[in-house]
């Protein structure tokens, strides 16, 4: 096994090495791994979760975007037929192209500036993986948990919400990370839907409306839905949307449960 212990981290690329190894296996182990699975594990790093991943899944797909770790892994693993080893950016990957039509699990200690859109970026895709499992800022898994009212509730909240179920696993000290962070972190296990609750149309006009809800969300949704450019509607035009949904004008966007933006988001794109 090549030893990677020289390798510095890169502030660039917001690298902290998980070193516990009871973790480690604790995190493979909430992919519920299988003989059978294809699983996609996002910024291997050093091989931390790699090195179990490869013991007990079918077939695994590391994607890294450091080119010396990258080079360390194709080096330790290219020569399995069952590991393939990508050097390149997540944000950049086809569920399609790397798992077809199996089911794929995806897995990966996540660096905390590109969480929300590499979570956004799997959900996008289609076919959706079977199950992700990340490792995220403690804060972030706040908010994709949260419930409607209090302060973690957000538009991540609802996007996800939306098309999958999202599971707190445990959390984990900064201890546990070298070099140490300035925050703690938790698993968070994001099951999507299946089959999907949404077409992309219904999740593009959802994401719309969380976006110009939450820029506007200690104002009440009759102001929301007439100020936002996105809709700038007349006050009749928000009253008759949201008459026909149920909807108090007076509700501000932290108290909307999920099921009602779907509602509501649909009802605007009727309405035009």
């Amino acid at each position: 096994m090549i030893h990677r212990g020289g390798h510095k981290a890169k502030k660039s690329l917001s690298q902290n090495f998980l070193i516990d190894p009871k973790l480690q296996r604790k995190i493979v182990w909430a992919i519920d791994p299988t003989p059978e699975d294809r699983v996609l594990e996002i910024g291997p790093g050093k091989g931390a979760l790699t090195r179990h991943l490869a013991s007990c899944v079918g077939h695994l797909t590391l994607v890294e975007l450091d080119d010396k770790l990258a080079a360390e892994l194709q080096e330790e693993y290219g020569c399995r037929e069952d590991v393939v080893v990508i050097h390149g950016d997540a944000l950049e990957l086809s569920v399609a192209e790397i798992a077809g039509a199996e089911p794929l699990k995806v897995i990966g200690n996540i660096p905390y500036g590109i969480t929300t859109p590499i979570i956004f970026h799997l959900l996008d895709q289609r076919p959706r993986p079977q199950l992700i499992v990340l490792t995220v800022q403690k804060e972030v898994a706040r908010r994709l948990a949260a419930r409607p009212g209090t302060k973690d509730y957000g538009a991540l909240t609802v996007g996800v919400q939306a098309v999958a179920r999202v599971e707190l696993l445990f959390a984990i000290s900064r201890a546990a990370f070298s070099p140490r962070p300035d925050v703690d972190s938790m698993v968070v296990r994001i099951v999507p839907e299946s089959p999907a609750p949404l077409a992309a149309q219904q999740e593009d006009a959802l994401r719309t409306l969380t976006r110009a809800a939450f820029q506007r969300r200690r104002k009440q949704f009759q102001k929301v839905l007439r100020q936002a450019p996105e809709y700038s509607l007349s006050s009749e035009a928000v009253a008759g949307v949201l008459q026909s949904v149920g909807i108090d004008p007076a509700t501000r966007p932290d108290a909307l449960p999920v099921a009602d933006y779907i509602h509501l988001a649909a009802a605007l794109s009727k309405a035009g």
